[in-house]
């Protein structure tokens, strides 16, 4: 990958959200060092925990707000439901915020709904001191003058955001806020996507690798320091003969003795599927400086690899633009990786999720120059499922 040559200004600084899905009580996720600085802000932080521990439904926050905020009015019908849940589908307002640093200014969204309105929604600024620069109740709108234009509008839609609203009446103002939420996730309001054959398929892939070489050649690089053995990838364009849809069909070149062998992408080992459908997002996310939340991260991938893509993030050469992973994992290695401010555990009491960082573990159980990866297996730190067999 070439060295890109100026760095992004935004980051994720927090996000949290309370009566969420399995989440009852409120919980946050930082990426700050500590709460109250901007100097140490991490490029990953990784979510450990049991199955059916909630790490997937702390995904659902960026993968909802980048839904919701920027694509509501166009998505959504006027009388359709949010798509959002309540803990155990009560009908107490659900909570979501979500702070950025942007150009050295921090910009906080919150909003309080249910899955059939939004009951409140504001935008905070902070320079020098914090700022409510927009608030929106149910129907009405109130503003700094600099946004005055959004309360002129109407604000007929009870399941739309204030920014997806502002964006259709092309308030130019708003921009900078709506792009803000710029996240690619494999997960959504029913879980993870993949699982459901509907974030990435080899077809749409392979049709973005034929149309940008760069992305592809990228792939076929990273696949041959991971000992592969592929030496070259080709994507044929064909039309069906019975419906004449175009479809992108990837051959895999592997050297061999006697010369090149061709095989299919059905003929590839799960990992190497993996790899193919997903190391694209990795460039994009790298070269535009967003963020990637990944469910399942290490799934089908040999532990050897996951090394080089948390690299992607950590290498402050390839990831100049300070772009951010989110990822659930079930590794023990990537938490010794990673340490107590980049690892977060999620557990589940009596059907209740909730989490918190190594570093807020009381006592010097987690150290600097001890791996935590024994201390989690004996149990000593939570996370781990209770297992009775």
């Amino acid at each position: 990958m070439s060295k890109i040559s100026y760095i992004r200004h935004t980051m994720i600084l927090e996000f949290g959200a309370k009566n969420f899905f399995s989440f009852k009580e409120g919980f946050e996720v930082l990426f700050q060092k500590s709460k109250n600085s901007t100097d140490d802000i991490s490029n990953i932080i990784a979510l450990k925990g049991a199955n059916a521990s909630g790490k997937t439904n702390v995904l659902k926050v960026l993968s909802f707000l980048q839904s919701f905020v920027t694509d509501s009015f166009s998505n959504l019908k006027p009388d359709e439901e949010i798509k959002i849940s309540s803990y155990f589908f009560n009908e107490l307002p659900i909570e979501v915020y979500i702070i950025f640093l942007n150009n050295g200014i921090e910009y906080k969204y919150e909003i309080i709904l249910t899955n059939k309105k939004v009951i409140n929604e504001k935008i905070y600024r902070t320079k020098k001191r914090e700022t409510l620069i927009i608030e929106r109740s149910e129907h009405k709108v109130t503003t700094i003058e600099e946004y005055s234009e959004l309360e002129t509008i109407n604000i007929n839609r009870k399941n739309a955001s204030i920014i997806s609203i502002a964006k259709q009446y092309a308030i130019k103002e708003i921009d900078i806020i709506f792009n803000l939420f710029n996240f690619i996730t494999n997960v959504d309001e029913l879980g993870k996507l993949d699982n459901r054959d509907r974030f990435l398929d080899y077809n749409t892939v392979s049709k973005i690798y034929y149309g940008n070489k760069e992305l592809l050649n990228f792939v076929i690089e990273f696949l041959k320091k991971a000992d592969s053995g592929i030496s070259n990838i080709y994507i044929e364009k064909r039309k069906e003969a019975e419906n004449g849809n175009t479809i992108y069909f990837p051959l895999f070149d592997y050297n061999l003795e006697k010369g090149n062998h061709y095989l299919t992408y059905f003929e590839q080992s799960s990992g190497i599927q993996t790899l193919y459908l997903q190391l694209h997002l990795y460039l994009t996310v790298i070269g535009t400086g967003s963020v990637l939340a990944l469910d399942e991260f290490d799934i089908n991938l040999h532990p050897d690899l996951l090394p080089m893509l948390l690299d992607f993030f950590e290498n402050k050469t390839t990831n100049a633009k300070n772009a951010q992973l989110i990822l659930t994992t079930h590794n023990y290695d990537i938490m010794d990786r990673l340490g107590k401010y980049k690892t977060i555990l999620v557990n589940k009491e009596k059907s209740e999720s909730f989490l918190y960082r190594l570093d807020e573990i009381p006592g010097d159980i987690i150290r600097n120059n001890r791996p935590i990866s024994p201390i989690y297996n004996a149990n000593k730190i939570g996370g781990k499922p209770r297992i009775k067999i």
